[in-house]
């Protein structure tokens, strides 16, 4: 069996929805959390994906009790937030929600602490282009400020 880590069903969705006229965007955001989210609870307990490169073992996928219930968790909350950003038409603010909440998933199932640095970065990142979305001057200081820090 092949298993597909529940993060990247948002990436390839970020990827679709860049380039999807509004409504089949809309469609595809809202099934999204509900496909992942179904994509989790068939992956077996104690499920460990693990490579090696250059000589470091990444842990890119574990799943265990506690990251599953905190997977769904997340994916409850995506589906919350894409039901609450269907009115906008931004393309931008929805490609970065995608790869917000497949980045903060991405953090959960991190067997190691590189892969959990790369995610938390992924989701400093995508944070910021939610900031700049909204394109004003303020937000443009508060998005600036964010990558100060």
């Amino acid at each position: 069996m092949i298993e597909f880590p529940p993060f990247a069903f948002f990436y390839l969705a970020a990827l679709a929805a860049a380039v999807l006229p509004r409504v089949p965007r809309q469609a595809l955001m809202l099934a999204v959390p509900v496909v992942s989210c179904a994509a989790l609870l068939q992956l077996p307990s104690d499920l460990l994906v693990s490579m090696s490169i250059l000589d470091l073992q990444l842990e890119p996928l574990r799943v265990d009790r506690l990251s599953r219930l905190f997977g769904i968790l997340f994916h409850i909350g995506a589906f919350i937030g894409i039901v609450f950003s269907l009115h906008s038409r931004d393309r931008t603010q929805h490609v970065a929600a995608l790869t917000y909440a497949g980045s903060a998933l991405g953090a959960v199932f991190a067997g190691d602490l590189l892969t959990l640095f790369v995610f938390w970065e992924l989701l400093a990142i995508s944070s910021v282009f939610l900031i700049f979305a909204s394109r004003t001057k303020r937000s443009y200081g508060a998005g600036m400020r964010y990558l100060i820090i």
